[in-house]
């Protein structure tokens, strides 16, 4: 068992793939990180030796190797899975697979009750570019680029300027209505596939696409945008020049999970 506290332990994490993203937005952005007592789980075995330990943990990433990412692509809810179940399952995909498990801030919500999912990609010093979808979706589909909802681009030195009153003359993309009927049709068939109830599904998400609410963008602006040009010269000290965060909203908060750059690998 790796534990994220124990520096050695850490330094040997950074070799996880989505692991190492929660690394990086734990080091430079604590404030909107939700994660505490990040944790991995290496195989059966380690699991059941730290069993008290681990039944304390409630969230859950599949994880692997950077060197060896494309061979393990396993989708779950994150939250109150058969760990030890789980573990065995991954294990059989790939022998170099393990769980990232943790603890949040929050009271963790259903992937169908969010308010948006939001990706933020920053060029250091050039421009911070936005994209985001809607009500009952998250980062999973900004993240893999799957699509988006609205899109944002934004100046480096527009950011000691942009407010709530001018965030939306920022905009270059909000979809049409076909464009939403067809993601939404594609977000209800994959959130079925990976256990939830359609009629459930189908409550939760919006026929007609709603605008992401400005008290999201408030808190993006606020804790996010307006530290960021402040942690410029910190990053660029790090060759962190050229990166992504994503992850979705918690109640009325951003709470992202990771930032990756070209250190990450892989797609």
């Amino acid at each position: 068992m790796l534990l994220y506290k124990n520096e050695e332990d850490r330094n040997k994490m950074n070799n996880y793939y989505r692991t190492s993203d929660m690394i990086k937005l734990l080091k430079y952005f604590p404030d909107i990180s939700p994660i505490v007592d990040l944790t991995i789980v290496e195989n059966e075995q380690d699991f059941i030796s730290n069993a008290s330990y681990i039944g304390t943990l409630k969230n859950n990433r599949v994880d692997t190797l950077k060197s060896n990412i494309n061979s393990l692509n396993t989708d779950n809810k994150g939250i109150g899975e058969d760990f030890l179940e789980l573990i065995r399952y991954i294990k059989t995909k790939d022998s170099n697979a393990v769980l990232a498990l943790f603890n949040t801030l929050n009271k963790p919500s259903e992937r169908y009750d969010r308010y948006a999912g939001i990706s933020i990609g920053v060029e250091l010093g050039e421009y911070i570019k936005i994209d985001a979808v809607g009500k009952g979706f998250d980062g999973r589909e900004v993240s893999k680029n799957l699509y988006t909802h609205e899109r944002y681009d934004i100046p480096w030195f527009d950011l000691r300027n942009i407010n709530l009153d001018n965030f939306r003359d920022y905009r270059t993309y909000l979809v049409n209505d076909e464009e939403y009927k067809k993601t939404r049709e594609e977000r209800v068939e994959y959130l079925s596939k990976i256990g939830y109830k359609s009629e459930i599904i189908n409550n939760a998400i919006p026929e007609k696409y709603v605008e992401i609410p400005d008290f999201i963008w408030v808190d993006v602006i606020k804790n996010f945008l307006k530290i960021l040009e402040k942690e410029e010269d910190i990053l660029r000290a790090d060759d962190v020049t050229s990166f992504a965060i994503s992850g979705h909203t918690e109640g009325k908060r951003y709470l992202p999970w990771q930032l990756f750059d070209k250190s990450r690998g892989g797609k």
